[in-house]
């Protein structure tokens, strides 16, 4: 049984011995070696265990004194005629005079078995190992049912009842209890020693306290050895027993927080006495002494986070910690900068799986040169995560780390800092549904002065300059945006010539220009697949799928659709919020084919999905999204429920939810309240989504407000007015949307009032403004302003036309 200190090796050793003592006819022996220092007493001790006493066990010994050979004759002896296990506890201090015995002792004794308990293998034929690690981990957002249910917790809360009479893990603190059997690894010993501490702690004080868990958990039981009284003694155990190769590769190894490979371990261990070649075979012995774990299936190794610690300190004695992360930060920019071109070609899949796998390990590295005040060596490794925090969707890393990285002060600029602090300025990386973003007026002037400092640098690098001298082209106020966009369109690179496609279509579609989105989507596609980047395909074929629900191609939407879902779903973990987009783009092509049902089970999972995720924003958006399914089947008690929830939601999480969000919760509201019949309800909604929808200069966006504004117009019986709304509506979108439900039957009721004529002529005085006139005329007051038609004067509605 192998595992490492403080797994429970000799509790369950001797449990494992108490089970199954009747299948052996001559019983079961403990021997404990922890007390034993020589290797030459080995024999001694289990000469004792087996039943040699008194006299008998003092005339062996003087007899047999030195004689190694002798004591294996006497115990061959003893066992030989028997049936019988011996447990042999605490081997790794001793390991190759244990495993001598053992082997011996098993060849000359057919009824013998050894349960042997140990730090690293015995090594032996005939050898069967038993992996003792940590226990299991609750999931981090996991309830009170599963956390007590987890093998960690429910070890830790009845170590803790036991000092503390009546403790339970309940709602109030779960978050802390987490805290604790996370941070010490699920180690049971370590479990132990820290409940032990609330005879005299509070949970929140231990949980908090376990930054420096080695001064905290020293409180261990009177009886125990004493290298299981203090965590600290239980880790120090194993690695003194370390040869002095291995000692340094442990430690230096203990800088990477995110798992070790080989190429790591040697960049880290770089100018030692360690030759290279060795590393990988010092790690393999690490792995044995149970101070690393190696997954099979990656061939990464990871170090308990609580013998990282340990590592930590002893590295810290050297004085070396800031050269070693040097090492470290060197070696994961280097990989970064051959991974992040990878990722916009045929291989990004592996390269991808490669940086997630180090994410850790680079932020780290990013970290330790922030903190070293490292200016350039800082931005210029988060420059070359720009893509990479895309395609993960990373957003809140991304904005930190280029903000951290900008913060630190320069002798000289540089293009890397101009993009750095144009990616925050413009706050590209906070959208996680589309290339476009807005920039808030107030912070026009240092946009202006950053294009300035741009247009001073010849050439931008990477994906990082290209990303950004695109979007700042579409914000100059000069001919430069169609020029520099068409030069990468022409260009010879068809990854920047899709990225330039695909700019282009998404300002256009924005701006309500669909002509040019119809020639940019499928190039910017054609471009994509040239350069078998999976990944902006599936970002896409969602604007193509939209393309076709306006020209009423419902199933070949929904193809469009499934196809970026499955590529997606070929890089595994990709951002939450890009999954659910798609999924709500599906859900409104399966209410255009009248498939609600389909259409509520989309919405359900997905809203199961934000459930467990960490963004507030989802959720409310998919409350919102629900209710507007369930105002169009009539469910209006669930849908008061679902937008009651998103307004809450909205209340408490203003600052984090954008203008999307906003108008969505608030048109929500809306329908429901025409649905309830309650105009001034509506008007009042309508007025907050307005306003949303005009802020985020979103047109096709602004389009969907637009639309409920029709339907309040028909609430009130301006039939023309509400016809005029779905015009301008369409004009916001650039196209006519026949195939929206709440569009179809806007204009039902409005034909059958007006008739198909005047209906006609009130619609497209709507359609043939342009889209900022359009948008100007649509604001909800204006019904307000203008008389209820009557029967003699009905063109008085034509509050649009006004």
């Amino acid at each position: 049984m192998v595992g490492p200190g403080g797994a429970g090796k000799t509790r369950l050793a001797v449990e494992a011995a108490r089970h199954h003592r009747t299948e052996y006819r001559d019983g079961a022996w403990m021997i404990d070696l922890a007390s034993v220092t020589e290797p030459t007493k080995v024999g001694a001790a289990l000469l004792a265990a087996i039943g040699l006493r008194g006299s008998a066990l003092f005339e062996a010994s003087a007899k047999l004194c030195g004689d190694a050979r002798g004591e294996l004759d006497l115990l061959a002896d003893q066992l030989g005629g028997r049936e019988c296990l011996l447990v042999v506890d605490n081997c790794e201090h001793l390991i190759d005079a244990v495993a001598h015995l053992v082997s011996a002792l098993l060849a000359r004794c057919a009824g013998l078995r050894v349960l042997a308990t140990s730090r690293e293998p015995l090594a032996i034929d005939g050898e069967s190992l038993v992996l003792l690690g940590p226990l299991a981990l609750p999931a981090p957002h996991t309830d009170v049912a599963r956390a007590r249910r987890s093998p960690s917790v429910l070890l830790f809360s009845e170590r803790a009842a036991a000092v503390r009479p009546g403790f339970d893990v309940d709602e109030r603190n779960l978050g802390d209890v987490l805290r604790v059997v996370r941070s010490l690894d699920g180690l049971p010993l370590a479990l132990e020693l820290a409940a032990a501490r609330l005879r005299t702690l509070s949970l929140s004080d231990l949980a908090a306290g376990l930054s420096d868990r080695f001064r905290l958990l020293t409180t261990g039981s009177r009886t125990a050895a004493p290298r299981h009284r203090t965590l600290r003694a239980v880790i120090a155990w194993s690695w003194d027993l370390l040869g002095a190769d291995a000692r340094t590769v442990a430690e230096r190894i203990a800088v990477l927080p995110g798992g070790v490979t080989p190429a790591s371990a040697t960049a880290v261990c770089a100018g030692t006495a360690v030759p290279a070649a060795d590393v990988r075979d010092l790690l393999a012995d690490l792995v044995d002494r149970s101070l690393l774990h190696l997954a099979p299936d990656t061939g990464r190794y990871r170090m308990l986070e609580t013998i990282r610690e340990y590592g930590l300190e002893r590295l810290a004695e050297e004085d070396t910690p800031t050269d070693v992360r040097d090492l470290a930060a060197r070696h994961f920019a280097e990989l970064v900068a051959r991974q992040d071109p990878l990722l916009r070609g045929p291989d990004q899949l592996d390269a991808l799986h490669a940086l997630h796998a180090e994410y850790d390990n680079v932020l780290a590295a990013l970290r330790h040169l922030h903190d070293a005040g490292d200016a350039d060596r800082a931005t210029g490794l988060a420059v070359n995560l720009i893509w990479c925090w895309r395609m993960l969707g990373r957003y809140a890393d991304a904005a930190y780390w280029l903000g951290a990285a900008v913060a630190l002060p320069v002798e000289q600029p540089s293009a890397e800092r101009d993009i750095a602090e144009g990616m925050l300025l413009l706050n590209f990386l906070a959208t996680p549904s589309t290339l476009v973003v807005d920039v808030s007026e107030e912070r026009g002037e240092e946009l202006r002065a950053l294009v300035g400092r741009l247009r001073n640098h010849p050439e931008l690098p990477g994906v990082g300059g290209a990303l950004l001298a695109a979007r700042l082209a579409a914000l100059d106020a000069d001919d430069a945006p169609s020029t520099f966009l068409q030069r990468l369109a022409d260009g010879p690179d068809p990854w920047l010539a899709g990225l330039a496609r695909m700019f282009r279509a998404h300002f256009a579609e924005n701006e309500a220009h669909l002509d040019q989105v119809r020639s940019d989507v499928p190039a910017a596609l054609e471009c994509f697949d040239r350069a078998g980047d999976r990944w902006a395909l599936a970002k896409a074929l969602p604007l193509r799928a939209l393309l076709r629900q306006y020209d009423g191609d419902l199933d070949g939407a929904l193809a469009d659709l499934d196809e970026a879902k499955r590529l997606a779903r070929t890089f595994g973990s990709l951002s939450l919020d890009d999954e659910v987009f798609i999924d709500l783009r599906r859900v409104d092509v399966h209410e255009r084919l009248d498939d609600d049902a389909r259409a509520g089970r989309l919405v359900a999972a997905a809203r199961e999905r934000a459930r467990r995720s960490a963004s507030p924003e989802l959720a409310i958006v998919l409350d919102a999204r629900e209710a507007g399914l369930c105002v169009r089947t009539g469910d209006l008690e669930r849908a008061r429920e679902l937008v009651e929830s998103a307004e809450a939601g909205l209340s408490e999480q203003l600052p984090v939810v954008g203008l999307h969000g906003r108008a969505l919760v608030a048109t929500a509201r809306a329908a429901l309240c025409l649905a309830l019949g309650d105009g001034p309800g509506a008007e009042e909604a309508l007025d907050r989504a307005y306003a949303a929808a005009v802020d985020s200069r979103d047109m096709p966006f602004a389009a969907t407000v637009v639309v409920t504004v029709a339907g309040l117009a028909a609430l009130h019986g301006r039939h023309r007015d509400a016809a005029g709304l779905l015009g301008a509506a369409a004009r916001l979108r650039g196209a006519h949307d026949r195939t929206d439900p709440q569009v179809r039957a806007l204009s039902s009721r409005s034909r059958h009032a007006l008739g198909d004529d005047r209906f006609a002529e009130a619609y497209g005085a709507g359609w043939n403004q342009d889209p900022a006139a359009a948008l100007a005329h649509t604001d909800p007051a204006r019904l307000r302003c203008v008389p209820p038609p009557s029967a003699a004067r009905p063109e008085l509605g034509a509050a649009v036309q006004r």
